[in-house]
């Protein structure tokens, strides 16, 4: 097998990195089914640890639930992102977590393994719509030639490639209930960090995700009939135990991205936007998310003031091992709610945000009747409270910066010198990529250009 070298990771579990490298003498080689047994919690490792690199910490930036304090990172909130800060992310995909998951397809079928398909087609869809949300038209038919060292890929339009990771997922799902129907290479909790081969959760977690990816389409086209079609008759989380999320391993030198680039280089801060919101509301969930700062505050800074000594994410979030959490039972209520105020029923928008905002508290052991009685329970809930709550709730999670783009709320204010007055609404493409494949990018590269869904 092929051993790509892996950027940006401070610590590796060496002994799924062995297993899945050519080092070992010939007749020492592990067989098939040994490394796509390996193979899979390794990926799933990557994606969770990708989540909290720069790619996320950057839209995070944007949306003022971080704040960069130095180097690139202050940079990046005062709007200045160049080519050269992105090349590291983008290959982080193509080589890392893109390669794995199409061996581990390649492998599920070689070994007849559909679980290992399925749950390698799901995680595909997760990740390829991480990338096209963040840069837009984005190579995937012919990205295999990333791994030679003279072709490079054709870019597909993100119109193409949503219909892809709706492919993905279905194909996924079926995979799943082949695999039920057999007992041959069924995952365990080592193999399947995520769920422990749960198959069942995989397929809630795979209709969440075709969820969040529909909530896009459906503003693109305004047309929400797809998506309540969906929620009607698919399986979704069924509470907050189904939520999609990777556990570190401290036994296996695993550690939680956000902890170590806040803590050990000290790149970011809280977001003064974020701690001024739950201030002003007494919100309960401020002492959970967040440190006091050197003061004794709970305050964070502005976009490119860069203060040091502001507050930084608390260990409940972000601690050695805290999980990363990939998509929740809470964003499932909070999209319920946003689509049903969209589509006219006023009293379910009301119930799933309620329902949204009490299980986002209870996620941070919060029971506190009497601020759920002002700020959960709302009647005539508006699209204004639903995505600010949904802001607060995804503490972290960078779908924050899709749902600002979408939807323009939170109602953020720029960078004070920002140019254009406005947030940036896309990455522009990697530098390596001007160096080698300049022909195929497209000509919407600028910060404040559109994706192809962010219309409105």
């Amino acid at each position: 097998m092929k051993c790509l070298k892996i950027l940006m990771i401070p610590l590796l579990a060496m002994g799924m990195l062995l297993s899945a490298c050519d080092i070992l003498d010939e007749d020492e080689q592990p067989t098939p089914e040994e490394d796509l047994q390996s193979l899979m919690p390794y990926t799933q490792y990557l994606i969770a640890y990708w989540q909290g690199l720069d790619m996320a910490r950057y839209q995070l930036q944007w949306t003022q639930q971080l704040s960069g304090i130095r180097g690139p990172f202050i940079q990046i909130d005062r709007y200045g992102m160049e080519p050269g800060h992105t090349n590291d992310i983008w290959y982080f995909y193509y080589n890392e977590i893109h390669f794995r998951l199409k061996e581990i397809n390649e492998l599920a079928n070689e070994t007849e393994a559909p679980a290992y398909r399925g749950m390698a087609n799901i995680l595909q869809a997760y990740s390829l719509g991480f990338m096209t949300d963040t840069w837009g038209d984005i190579p995937y038919s012919a990205a295999a030639t990333y791994f030679e060292e003279i072709a490079y890929p054709a870019y597909d339009s993100q119109d193409i490639i949503y219909a892809e990771i709706m492919s993905l997922i279905n194909r996924g799902i079926a995979d799943l209930r082949e695999a039920a129907l057999t007992e041959q290479m069924q995952p365990g909790s080592i193999e399947d960090p995520i769920y422990g081969g749960d198959l069942d959760r995989w397929e809630r977690a795979a209709n969440a995700i075709k969820l969040r990816y529909l909530l896009r389409t459906a503003n693109y086209h305004d047309d929400y009939a797809e998506i309540l079609d969906h929620i009607n008759t698919s399986e979704l989380f069924a509470n907050r135990g189904d939520d999609m999320a990777y556990e570190f391993d401290q036994n296996l030198d695993q550690v939680n991205p956000h902890f170590f680039f806040d803590n050990e280089r000290g790149h970011t801060r809280v977001g003064q936007f974020f701690t001024d919101l739950l201030n002003e509301n007494n919100d309960p969930r401020l002492q959970y998310f967040v440190a006091m700062d050197a003061n004794g505050e709970y305050e964070g800074t502005p976009p490119g003031e860069g203060r040091y000594n502001a507050s930084l994410p608390s260990e409940n979030v972000a601690s050695y091992d805290t999980p990363v959490s990939l998509i929740s039972y809470t964003e499932q209520k909070f999209i319920k709610a946003e689509v049903y105020l969209k589509t006219g029923n006023q009293n379910l928008a009301d119930q799933h945000f309620s329902e949204a905002v009490i299980a986002s508290l209870r996620e941070c052991g919060i029971e506190d009747a009497a601020w759920e009685d002002e700020h959960a329970y709302v009647e005539n809930v508006t699209l204004e409270q639903v995505m600010t709550a949904k802001y607060v709730a995804l503490f972290l999670n960078p779908e924050v910066w899709t749902d600002f783009r979408r939807t323009g709320y939170p109602e953020l204010t720029p960078y004070e010198d920002a140019p254009e007055g406005k947030i940036p609404r896309r990455f522009v493409y990697p530098q390596n990529e001007y160096e080698r494949n300049e022909d195929n990018i497209p000509d919407e590269d600028g910060l404040f250009d559109r994706v192809w869904w962010d219309t409105k």
